[in-house]
Order: structure tokens, then C-alpha cells, then sequence
């Protein structure tokens, strides 16, 4: 069952018993009007007999029980004998008084009040339920104005899923939660279309990267085996190919593991030191830092970032600077080398760019951007006065 019936269902059920409801208190108000009125009409009757009197009207008639003694009127219906209390028999209403030694029992026949009655409670059945008809109608027809909008996304997703095209969207139609909704979803479908052109150029980067060094190796082992190189000049290019696709993977399963941190307890200004120290590089910054991260993918990230200014920074001026600023860290590396260009800034740390013809395979960056990016904040390229690079991890530090 579709939503739009639901809901049609569901409204003509409210209004039905809405409209059920009120008719009820109206028949049961009705109801008591009426026998109110023929009561009234009995009791006179019965204040009549008391005192001897003429009957109103031939409609009236009574049924004294006295013990064994019984006495009534000729036009009296054949009822059984019935408790104090007022009653409906066949027309007739009846009132059950208990006196002195027994019972009267004092009836007025009026069909055309048990008709009135059984007529009403007739269209009150019939119009409830045309209305509630026509309700349902209507509900189905604002039902389906109203979830319009979602049936378009609805469609819109189908083909999204059949045909894979993420460059479809949703019109922003309807108001209040399904026009967010239909916006949440084109913005969902924009992500997903930029992530899908993002990892289609990775793979196709990836491919080539991977293919290269795998085809030079191939190729200096088949020149040794034609007796265009020695052995050992063949096993040493075939060793360095073979360590150029080690890095790359190494680089390629990093950014694998983007948004899976392994976070523990470390001390981030220690483990800058260490780094400085192994590539021969002062640094600068407090002694100890508490920080809370992957020691392995920060470290990866900071030699990435030391390796490209000792390479492409020709290895001036190279330093570490360890910074706290608010609840930041910054954890920076900077050269007096040659630098970048601002064209070539913008699209550094995307995968398998080289903004120089210096050896490498162009992972450095992107794979420090991601490993920033893992831990919640951000990869900074900025010129360096009066020349260079300034490249900076940008940290958030737990609260305390």
C-alpha cells in the first residue's frame, strides 16, 4: 500500500470517526429531547388517573399489578410485566412506576417519534458515510499533491540506481521538510558525484603510476637477458623501479585508510623532534605536547612533508616548528628553496601531482593532506618570506 493511500486512509478514518462521534452526541441529545417530552406527557397521564379524570388522548394507556389483582385499559399492548423504569416496546413508550402493593405501568403509542428516531440514526449512517467518501477522495487527491516531491525523488533515485548517472537531480519543489529533503539529497548526489570523478582519476593516476615502474623493471631485466646490460646493472635498476612501486603502494594503502584512525595517547612535540632529528633538521617548539592521534600516519605525514623540502626545497633552510595557538596545533616544516607557484598551489595534495620535474611520485603531499584531513584538520601550503615553502599540519587538540 502506497503512502499516498495511507494517508487518505488514514484522514477519511479521522473524519469518519469525527463526524461519527458528533452525530452520536447528536442522536443521543435528540434522543433524550424526545423521551423527555413523551415522559412529561405520561406522568400527566398518570396524574390524570389519580385523580379520576378523563384520559387526554386514546394514544394513552396503563396496567395496574396489585399482588394477584390486575387492571387496565382496553388499548394497553401485550408486554410482559417489566421493572421501574422507562422503556420502548413497538411503538409505544412505556413508564414503570412501582406503588403501594405492586407496579403501573402507563404507555403512550407514538411512531412517529420511534420513526423520527430510526430515521436519523438512518442518514446519520448515510451522510457519515458519503462524507467520509468524499473525504477520502480528497485526502487522496491533497495526499498525492503534497507527496509529489517524494515521489519524484523516489523516481530520480531509481534511475540513479538503474542507470549510475550522478549528474541528476531532484527539483526543489513542495515546501518544509521534503524541499530540505530534496535538497539533502541533490547535495548528497553532488558529493557522491565528486567522489566518483575524484576516485576515477585517482585509479586511472594510480594504474599508470603503478604500471611504469613494473614496466621498467621488466624492460632492464629483459635488456640483461639480450646482453645489453650486465646482471648487476640490471638487478640495481630493477631493485630501484622495484622500491619506487614500494613507496608508491605504501603511499597508496595510506590513503586508503582515509577517515580510520587509530587514535592514542602520544606526545606530538617528541615525535617532531625524532623526525628532525633523523633528516638532520633543527627544530623549534615546546618540549612535550599531549596529542591524541595515529603516531604512525602522523609520522608518515611529517616525513612526507621533510623529504619534499629536503628535495624540492633543494634543502635550505629546512626546519621544524611545533606552534599551539587556541585548541590548534600547528605542526609546520619550512625551506628557503625555490617554492611554488600559486598556480601550482592550488592543486598541490591532490593525488599524483608534481610541481617540478624533480624525481618522486607525487604522493607526498596528498597522502599528508589525508592523514590531516583523518585527524579532523587541515593541510596549509603557504609561501615562505623571503622564498620557499611553508607546509603546515593543522591539528585540533582534544579538550581537556
Amino acid at each position: 500500500m502506497s503512502l499516498r493511500t495511507r494517508l487518505a486512509l488514514f484522514f477519511a478514518l479521522a473524519i469518519g470517526l469525527a463526524l461519527l462521534f458528533q452525530g452520536a452526541l447528536s442522536y443521543v441529545a435528540l434522543k433524550r429531547l424526545v423521551e423527555a417530552d413523551l415522559d412529561r406527557s405520561l406522568l400527566f397521564y398518570v396524574q390524570a388517573l389519580a385523580e379520576g379524570r378523563r384520559p387526554p388522548r386514546g394514544e394513552f394507556a396503563f396496567r395496574l399489578v396489585q399482588g394477584e389483582a390486575r387492571q387496565q385499559s382496553a388499548n394497553f399492548p401485550e408486554l410482559a410485566d417489566l421493572p421501574p423504569g422507562a422503556y420502548w416496546r413497538e411503538g409505544w413508550r412505556v413508564l414503570v412506576l412501582e406503588v403501594p402493593g405492586g407496579t403501573l405501568s402507563v404507555a403512550r403509542y407514538d411512531p412517529g417519534a420511534a420513526f423520527a428516531l430510526s430515521r436519523f440514526r438512518l442518514a446519520l449512517f448515510g451522510v457519515g458515510g458519503v462524507l467520509t467518501l468524499l473525504f477520502a477522495l480528497l485526502a487522496g487527491r491533497l495526499a498525492g499533491a503534497a507527496l509529489r516531491p517524494l515521489s519524484r525523488l523516489t523516481e530520480v533515485a531509481r534511475r540513479v540506481a538503474d542507470s549510475q548517472d550522478l549528474s541528476l537531480r531532484v527539483p526543489p519543489e513542495g515546501g518544509g521538510e521534503l524541499r530540505a529533503l530534496a535538497g539533502a539529497f541533490n547535495h548528497m548526489l553532488e558529493r557522491l558525484e565528486a567522489f566518483w570523478e575524484r576516485e576515477r582519476r585517482f585509479t586511472r593516476d594510480a594504474a599508470h603510476e603503478l604500471r611504469t615502474p613494473v614496466a621498467a623493471a621488466l624492460a632492464q631485466v629483459e635488456a640483461a637477458e639480450r646482453g645489453y646490460l650486465s646482471q648487476e646493472e640490471a638487478l640495481s635498476a630493477a631493485k630501484e623501479e622495484l622500491l619506487r612501486m614500494k613507496r608508491l603502494v605504501e603511499a597508496l594503502l595510506l590513503l586508503a585508510r582515509e577517515g580510520r584512525v587509530e587514535r592514542a595517547d602520544l606526545d606530538l612535540a617528541a615525535l617532531a623532534q625524532r623526525e628532525a632529528a633523523a633528516f638532520g633538521v633543527p627544530y623549534q617548539g615546546p618540549q612535550t605536547l599531549p596529542f591524541q592521534g595515529d603516531p604512525l600516519l602522523l609520522t608518515q605525514a611529517l616525513r612526507n612533508l621533510l623529504q619534499n623540502a629536503l628535495l624540492h626545497g633543494e634543502g635550505k633552510g629546512v626546519r621544524v616548528v611545533l606552534e599551539v595557538a587556541g585548541k590548534e596545533a600547528t605542526l609546520s616544516v619550512l625551506d628557503q628553496g625555490p617554492g611554488m607557484p600559486e598556480e601550482a598551489l592550488k592543486e598541490a595534495g591532490r593525488p599524483f601531482f608534481r610541481a617540478s620535474r624533480a624525481p618522486g611520485e607525487g604522493l607526498g603531499l596528498s597522502v599528508a593532506k589525508k592523514v590531516a584531513e583523518a585527524h579532523g584538520g587541515r593541510l596549509e601550503l603557504l609561501p615562505n618570506a623571503p622564498s620557499g615553502l611553508v607546509a603546515r599540519l593543522v591539528l585540533p587538540l582534544a579538550e581537556a
